[in-house]
């Protein structure tokens, strides 16, 4: 008779893989993580972020915060919306005020979902933080996003610097509307110097801004307009 001998690790791994059911993903796999960010403006209430019609817990967020922790939704084909949410912030206080509909988000994937514009009339904007690059150590990846909305009837785009405006220095995304995300570009990482400028009429917007990117991370800096109305950049961090 031959007697085999399976050795603790070897056992371990072949426990898993048997219980695991082969070649199917896991329940971890199978989860997409979505940090959501309320851009609103014009509300002194909080808003929520819906999946597939239901309120996701702990997605209420006052206008001007993006959430701390990322949600775990199931990926595939998916309806997201977003709402005045009630006083308790465990749900929606009435019906949902913009949705997007039939939107794939990919199993194990990361992805920045934000409400921004009028309270009233929000829109939403749904970002993947895939990134395919190869960065080293002392580099980071960065892309940036307009979620200033128009204030009137002139339509506003922005092009962005690493830097100062009027410095020599050329821009790094140029002609980026409302909601729209820029390519990657990439820079030395710790703390950076980003300019925005506003087209027509080549205002300067913010100047100097100071953001600190972590080395070898992919990252979004978003133009927005704070609670006094001034654009500011903010840092909008991944989930991974």
């Amino acid at each position: 008779m031959t007697r085999v001998v399976i050795m603790p690790v070897l056992a371990a791994l072949l426990f898993a893989a048997a219980c695991s059911g082969g070649d199917g993903p896991t329940e971890l796999d199978s989860k997409v993580s979505v940090r959501f960010v309320n851009m609103t403006t014009g509300s002194l209430g909080s808003g929520g972020f819906t999946a597939k019609g239901q309120f996701v817990p702990g997605s209420a967020l006052a206008p001007g915060q993006v959430a701390q922790t990322c949600s775990k939704l199931d990926g595939g084909k998916t309806s997201l919306g977003f709402g005045a949410s009630n006083t308790a912030g465990t749900g929606l206080s009435g019906n949902e005020l913009t949705t997007l509909v039939d939107e794939t988000i990919s199993a194990g994937g990361d992805y920045t979902l934000v409400a921004a514009g009028p309270a009233t009339s929000p829109t939403l904007h749904l970002f993947s933080n895939g990134f395919s690059g190869s960065l080293g150590t002392n580099q980071a990846a960065v892309r940036f996003l307009s979620l200033a909305p128009p204030t009137g009837t002139t339509v506003y785009n922005y092009v962005f610097y690493v830097g100062d405006v009027g410095a020599g220095v050329s821009p790094v995304a140029t002609n980026i509307p409302f909601g729209i995300a820029s390519g990657y570009t990439v820079v030395t990482s710790s703390a950076n110097k980003f300019s925005a400028l506003q087209t027509p009429g080549a205002t300067i917007v913010v100047q100097a801004g100071t953001v600190t990117l972590q080395a070898a991370s992919p990252n979004t800096i978003a133009l927005i307009r704070n609670a006094s109305g001034d654009f500011q950049l903010i840092h909008l961090p991944r989930c991974s």
